[in-house]
């Protein structure tokens, strides 16, 4: 699912005035809707498992904020290879696509470049996330 498809159902919901929706966005393109526990906000004991470790947020550019592992990312130095890449996550978060020139690239075996092309420092948004409102995780400004 993409970014479109990500945007659609949450405007979908929110127009049958449900104001709380949050989606998971799985790195092979599947999503899942959930809702928090208590029936008001996550709490981190249940973020943690849904992101597979410590949680970092950002704010998405239209209001929701996404959660994902703040550790899931390639880590030379520590000899780690990251979370695989959330393709849908990447674009919904802002960065630089991946179709186009890049896109022409992987179909000859290249891939996602290492370097940083996004916010803090990560060239994509790794592993499974979370997409919800400010009030489900009490992001506070």
């Amino acid at each position: 699912m993409g970014k479109a498809l990500a945007d659609r159902e949450y405007l979908e919901v929110n127009k049958k005035g449900r104001m709380n929706m949050a989606l998971i966005l799985y790195p092979d393109g599947t999503s899942k809707e959930i809702h928090p526990a208590n029936g008001d906000h996550f709490e981190i004991e249940e973020l943690m498992p849904i992101v597979e470790g410590q949680i970092q947020m950002i704010p998405l550019p239209d209001g929701r904020i996404m959660t994902f592992n703040e550790e899931g990312g390639p880590d030379a130095e520590a000899g780690r290879a990251g979370l695989p890449p959330n393709e849908q996550a990447t674009a919904l978060a802002g960065f630089p696509s991946n179709e186009g020139p890049l896109g022409t690239l992987r179909g000859f075996g290249v891939e996602m470049p290492a370097y940083a092309v996004g916010p803090l420092g990560l060239a994509y948004i790794p592993g499974t996330v979370l997409v919800s409102t400010k009030q489900e995780v009490s992001w506070t400004e």
